[in-house]
């Protein structure tokens, strides 16, 4: 009875090669697919953290208050507007970035309170990240800071006056609020600058 050969040296060798060569691509593409995944979930997160952060900042500026704001809003006390209420917008660049800075008193839209906001950015490990700093109005409480989000190209805040967009705004110069107010927030999705956009109009004091 004859036995059926066994694999030459060759053939082994061969055969190791070409599985060695299959494998190598197998493991090559689920790298590549982990990290294409992996570059998905982080700009996914940028997005949803710049949405968020835009409508924060919406919200807040359409419950700006003034001290002389003539509201109709029984929610809002005069005695709960003192002289420290404001809106002030900044132009600033930080690490060559176009960035603002906003600072208003407005009527929290998670309850009664008035509050005074701040957002700025600031550099940390040489990215550049958006902060904001919150506190009762007229309380001697630090409040909180946070941060909202990191590793962004740009954030500004803007005003349309004079038939055009501008950086600036403070209403112990101007006696008013504005009318409406863009904020932007810039960030890199895998080499490309994305600019997410949000609009508000303060509405205390006024016809919604």
């Amino acid at each position: 009875m004859k036995t059926g050969k066994g694999f030459t040296l060759l053939e082994v060798l061969i055969s190791l090669t070409l599985l060695t060569i299959v494998l190598g691509a197998v493991y090559s593409s689920f790298f590549s697919a982990q990290r294409a995944f992996e570059r998905f979930n982080t700009v996914s997160l940028k997005y949803h953290e710049a949405r968020t952060a835009l409508d924060i900042m919406r919200r807040e500026i359409e419950a700006a208050i003034l001290e002389d704001s003539d509201s109709g809003d029984q929610n809002v006390q005069k005695k709960d507007i003192i002289n420290s209420t404001e809106f002030v917008m900044k132009d600033r660049d930080v690490m060559g970035k176009n960035s603002s800075e906003l600072a208003l008193t407005s009527l929290s839209f998670k309850g009664n309170a008035v509050t005074t906001s701040s957002y700025y950015t600031e550099e940390k490990d040489g990215k550049m990240n958006l902060i904001k700093k919150e506190a009762p109005l007229g309380s001697q409480s630090a409040g909180y800071t946070m941060e909202m989000i990191d590793g962004i190209e740009g954030f500004t805040v803007e005003t349309f006056f004079n038939a055009r967009w501008v950086k600036t705004w403070d209403t112990k110069n101007t006696g008013s609020l504005p009318e409406v107010v863009r904020i932007g927030i810039e960030f890199d999705d895998n080499g490309k600058k994305v600019r997410l956009v949000e609009y508000a109009r303060p509405r205390i004091g006024k016809k919604l």
